[in-house]
């Protein structure tokens, strides 16, 4: 472990915040840390730049990260993890939530090399959605309708022809996941598919087995990042 000083903190709404660091990590997109707020429990965070994390509060340590001072050190190890494959050409973003962290960090990096990114997002609310103006083309659900299309992301997904992208990159709650897998398998698309999934993990190198898949395979070590043919749901 060694640890990095949070440089800055972009508070998105009531309930999320990016934490920038003193730092840029060596990492790809898709790969994650473990992150420490010294006195509570260490986490698992996919970076959403190679210097940051895109976190919503949900437990303990989430909440204190979300208005953790400037100047705090946290304990970090990694990164960790495979990472999304990349692709010059036509890409589509399923985003979920705050599945968007991810997400945001291979846009930045698939647009410098020169693809066309397309972002499908669904969240609950407006509150819910980030960095939607890093990205070119987006089209937006929320589940109240108070932005966008009421519905979905998985409504979104029926009005796209999905053979015309070449990779398609999903991330997310894991029922939207298992939805979305059902829809690329119909198309044939599972191979192009890349699904970044999150389990709860204590190690985050593949000893504990806490986030081990129905398969056999662990998110930490064989993931996060899995084709949509390695994902027996």
């Amino acid at each position: 472990m060694f640890s990095l000083k949070v440089e800055e903190i972009i508070r998105h709404s009531e309930t999320i915040s990016t934490i920038f660091f003193s730092g840029k990590l060596r990492s790809y997109p898709g790969q994650f840390i473990m992150l420490n707020v010294f006195g509570l429990e260490e986490i698992p965070l996919s970076l959403s730049s190679p210097d940051s994390v895109t976190v919503k509060a949900v437990g303990e340590t989430t909440k204190a990260l979300i208005s953790i001072p400037t100047g705090t050190f946290v304990g970090v190890r990694g990164p960790f993890g495979r990472p999304f494959s990349p692709t010059n050409k036509k890409a589509l973003f399923v985003a979920g939530g705050i599945g968007i962290a991810p997400l945001v960090f291979l846009n930045d990096f698939l647009t410098a090399c020169g693809a066309k990114v397309r972002l499908l997002y669904g969240a609950k609310s407006s509150d819910e959605l980030v960095w939607v103006d890093r990205f070119d083309e987006v089209r937006i659900s929320t589940e109240d309708g108070s932005e966008g299309l009421k519905g979905t992301v998985l409504d979104l997904l029926k009005d796209e022809n999905l053979r015309d992208y070449d990779r398609i990159y999903v991330c997310g709650p894991e029922a939207m996941l298992r939805k979305v897998l059902e829809i690329v398998k119909k198309e044939g698309m599972e191979k192009r598919t890349e699904f970044s999934v999150e389990r709860m993990m204590k190690c985050g190198i593949g000893v504990c087995g806490s986030c081990v898949l129905e398969d056999g395979l662990r998110v930490c070590a064989e993931g996060p990042v899995f084709r949509g043919d390695e994902l027996l749901w």
